[in-house]
C-alpha cells in the first residue's frame, strides 16, 4: 500500500502463513484505493492526512487505530510526515482468529477508526511488532501468529468497550459464542453442522443466522477452517503421514481428506508438506 517513504516488511500474503507486517514512515499524497482481501489493522501516528473506507473519510491526527475488512475499499492521503505501523491478514486466516472478536463485526464496521491514548497505541503495536518478529523467522509457526493476532483483536475489543455507548447491541451472543468453543472441543470427529445444533438446542438455519449476521461466515465455514488450521499444523510436522493426519482429523477416505484440503488451499497435502520442509 505504502510505495514510497522508508518501509520495513515481514512475511509474504502470497506464502508461508498469509500475513504481511509492514511499518511505514514517510509523506505520501495518495495510495492506491482498491478492493482489500485482507483484514488490515493500522496504527497511526500522523498530523494530517486521511483515511478513505468505502464512501467514508477519516481525519487522520495523533496515536490512531484503523480497521478494514475483507471486500472493503481503502486509501490513504497523507498530507504530512507519518508514521504506520500494518498487519494484514488473509481473509482464510482471519477467519481462523476473528472468533476473537467480542462484538458483531458490524461494530467495527460502524467505528473502523478510533483515536487512542499513547499507553494503548504502545500496548497494540507491541503486539503487531511480536508479529512482524515471528514473520521474519526462518520457520514461522503459525500457532504464535495466530495467537497474538487473537491477543490484538481482544485488546482492539477492549478500547472499544470504554468508548462505545452501545456496546451491549454489538454483543455476539451466547449461543454463538457456545458454537465456537464446541467447534474447537469436536471439529476433529465431528464435521457436520447438524451436530452442533441439535448440541445447542437450535436450528442449523438458526445457527446460520448467527454465524452470518455476527461473523459474515457460514456454520460449515467455522467448522472447516478448525479442521483447516489444525491440519496444516499436523503436516508441518516431520515425520508424519498424510493417513495420520488424515484419522486424526475425523476422514476415513484419504481422497474424501485430499478434496477438502485442496478445494481450500489449491494444493494437496502431499505438496503442502513438501513445502513446509526446509533444509
Amino acid at each position: 500500500m505504502f510505495e514510497t517513504g522508508i518501509v520495513k516488511k515481514s512475511g509474504d500474503l502470497k506464502k508461508d502463513h498469509e500475513t504481511l507486517y509492514t511499518e511505514w514512515q514517510g509523506r505520501l499524497y495518495r495510495t492506491r484505493n482498491f478492493q482489500n482481501d485482507e483484514f488490515i489493522i493500522t496504527l497511526s501516528e500522523s498530523k494530517r492526512g486521511a483515511h478513505h473506507i468505502d464512501l467514508e473519510k477519516h481525519i487522520m491526527r495523533g496515536y490512531q487505530l484503523h480497521l478494514v475488512f475483507p471486500g472493503q475499499r481503502s486509501h490513504f492521503s497523507i498530507l504530512d510526515y507519518t508514521f504506520t505501523y500494518q498487519l494484514k491478514i488473509s481473509k482464510i486466516n482471519f477467519e481462523k482468529v476473528c472468533t476473537a472478536l467480542r462484538f458483531s463485526q458490524h461494530l467495527y464496521r460502524v467505528y473502523p477508526v478510533q483515536d487512542l491514548t499513547q499507553s494503548e497505541f504502545e500496548t497494540l503495536l507491541y503486539e503487531l511488532r511480536n508479529i512482524g518478529n515471528e514473520l521474519h523467522m526462518d520457520r514461522p509457526l503459525l500457532e504464535i501468529i495466530c495467537s497474538r493476532a487473537r491477543i490484538t483483536l481482544q485488546e482492539i475489543s477492549r478500547i472499544l468497550e470504554k468508548r462505545i455507548s452501545d456496546i451491549n447491541l454489538f454483543r455476539i451472543p451466547s449461543v454463538l459464542f457456545e458454537f465456537l468453543q464446541l467447534v474447537k472441543l469436536h471439529y476433529n470427529k465431528e464435521h457436520n453442522v447438524t451436530f452442533y445444533a441439535k448440541k445447542l438446542n437450535v436450528s442449523p438455519d438458526y445457527l446460520a443466522i448467527l454465524t452470518r449476521n455476527h461473523l459474515n461466515v457460514t456454520p460449515t465455514k467455522v467448522i472447516k477452517d478448525e479442521i483447516l488450521a489444525e491440519s496444516k499444523r499436523l503436516l508441518s510436522l516431520v515425520p508424519i503421514t498424510i493417513k495420520a493426519v488424515m484419522y486424526q482429523l475425523g476422514f476415513e477416505d484419504q481422497a474424501v481428506f485430499t478434496h477438502f484440503f485442496k478445494s481450500l488451499t489449491g494444493m494437496s497435502p502431499t505438496e503442502f508438506q513438501k513445502s513446509t520442509i526446509t533444509f
